[in-house]
C-alpha cells in the first residue's frame, strides 16, 4: 500500500528533474554568467587577484612609492597592475625580451608571473619530449616568493615553473630558471626596484611597500 502511495511522488520527482534540466539547457546562455560569478566569488580569496603589466599601471605604481621617500609615509599599497608593472619594469633585459602578455597574480606571501615565452629561449636539455611539440611561444607560469634584499634590488625565489600545462618538477626548477636567466643561483630571478623600498608584504588583495629602515 505504501509503495503504492510513494509512486506518484517519485514520478513527481522525475517530472520536476526532467523540467530543472529542461530549463537549464534552454536558459543556459543567461545561467552561465551568473554561475560563473558566484563561482569567481567564492575562488577569489582563495586564488587571489590578477593584474596585467601596462604603462599607466607602471606610473601609478611609481607615484605611490614616491610617496614613500617624499611624503614619508608608513607604507603603500600596490593594485596587482601595478606590481605587474613594476616586475615587467625591473627584470633584466634578458628575461624580459623572452616575455610578453606579463600578469601577475598574489597569494599568500606569494607571487605569480604569468606570460607567453619564447620556446626558444628554453633549455632544450629540461624539456625532454615535450620541446617537439611546443610552438614558438607559449603560456607560462611561475611562481614564489618575493623579498628586498639590497637598496633597489629584489629577489623572487621560484619554486614552481609550468610551461603551457606541463608542471616540472620542484628539483628541475631551480636549473630551469638559472638557464632562462643566464645565472647560477638556485632560481633566483632578481627585479629591480625603485629606491626607498625597504620591504614588501603580498597578499591575495594586493603588494603592500614599506620604506627604508622599517620592518614589515
Amino acid at each position: 500500500m505504501m509503495g503504492c502511495l510513494a509512486l506518484p511522488f517519485r514520478l513527481l520527482a522525475v517530472a520536476l528533474l526532467v523540467g530543472l534540466l529542461y530549463f537549464g539547457w534552454t536558459e543556459r546562455d543567461r545561467i552561465a554568467p551568473l554561475w560563473h560569478q558566484i563561482v569567481d566569488h567564492r575562488a577569489g580569496p582563495g586564488a587571489g587577484s590578477t593584474g596585467r603589466a601596462g604603462s599607466a599601471a607602471l606610473a601609478r605604481a611609481q607615484g605611490k612609492i614616491d610617496s614613500l621617500n617624499g611624503w614619508r609615509a608608513d607604507s603603500v599599497v600596490l593594485t596587482p597592475a601595478e606590481m605587474a608593472s613594476l616586475v615587467g619594469a625591473g627584470l633584466e633585459a634578458r628575461v624580459r625580451g623572452e616575455l610578453d602578455s606579463l600578469s601577475v597574480t598574489l597569494g599568500d606571501h606569494r607571487t605569480t608571473v604569468a606570460g607567453r615565452i619564447r620556446t626558444a629561449g628554453l633549455p632544450r636539455e629540461v624539456l625532454g619530449p615535450l620541446a617537439g611539440a611546443l610552438d614558438e611561444r607559449e603560456p607560462v607560469r611561475a611562481a614564489g616568493t618575493v623579498t628586498v634584499v639590497a637598496p633597489g634590488l629584489a629577489a623572487w625565489a621560484v619554486d614552481e615553473f609550468m610551461v603551457r600545462d606541463f608542471p616540472f618538477p620542484r628539483e628541475m626548477v631551480p636549473r630551469i630558471v638559472g638557464l632562462v636567466t643566464g645565472k647560477r643561483d638556485g632560481g633566483v630571478v632578481t627585479i629591480a626596484i625603485p629606491a626607498g623600498i625597504g620591504g614588501v608584504r603580498v597578499h591575495p588583495d594586493g603588494v603592500t611597500l614599506y620604506p627604508s629602515g622599517s620592518q614589515p
